[in-house]
């Protein structure tokens, strides 16, 4: 009981889900510590895919800025790192660094259902040539090439198709993953 009442607490601080952040915020600690949730970085967002966090995302998190993929997609202008003034968002390359991987999820997506036929936006969208298609059309996620970019996600027709079944999730999605983080601070030298 003792572990529920300590998840629940955690869940209430910090939410349930690790949220996605503008480029340069993939230092979760570091993120936190600095941001003074001035709204400046969504302000400065020309592709309007910053949104800010609301309490369902955590006490802690509410009112940061979080990347939302279903209203635009990122191009890595930077322009949401030079109008933050406390250095939340540092410097990012997206050729060299990432945000999160996009994930298929075949339940949801309409090449799967169709076997192979019928969409391949998310593999004509990619500017990096992330998402292929497999030898059955169905797109592939080659997640080495993959920054997190999320046009793929914005361009995903499945949640309008699939509206009836009650499902509000995207067939491909970028998601924040614990190794995800793990792997930045591993690259910044935090622990």
């Amino acid at each position: 009981m003792l572990v529920v009442g300590a998840a629940s607490k955690l869940d209430y601080a910090f939410g349930s889900e690790m949220l996605l952040r503008p480029p340069g915020g993939q230092n979760e600690g570091h993120f936190i510590a600095t941001c003074i949730k001035c709204d400046r970085c969504r302000s400065a967002c020309p592709m309007n895919c910053i949104a800010v966090a609301n309490m369902n995302d955590g006490v802690l998190n509410a009112r940061t800025p979080k990347l939302d993929f279903k209203k635009g997609y990122c191009n890595f202008c930077n322009l949401c790192i030079v109008a933050c003034p406390t250095g939340a968002l540092r410097e990012f390359d997206p050729d060299v660094e990432w945000i999160a991987p996009a994930v298929i999820d075949a339940s949801l997506c309409i090449a799967y259902a169709a076997e192979g036929g019928g969409c391949n936006k998310c593999v004509e969208k990619c500017p990096y040539e992330a998402v292929t298609s497999d030898a059955y059309g169905r797109p592939v996620v080659e997640s080495e090439k993959c920054n997190g970019c999320g046009y793929c996600e914005y361009a995903c027709p499945s949640n309008s198709y699939r509206v009836f079944s009650g499902v509000r999730k995207r067939a491909i999605t970028v998601e924040a993953t614990e190794k995800v983080r793990t792997l930045v601070a591993a690259a910044e030298g935090v622990s």
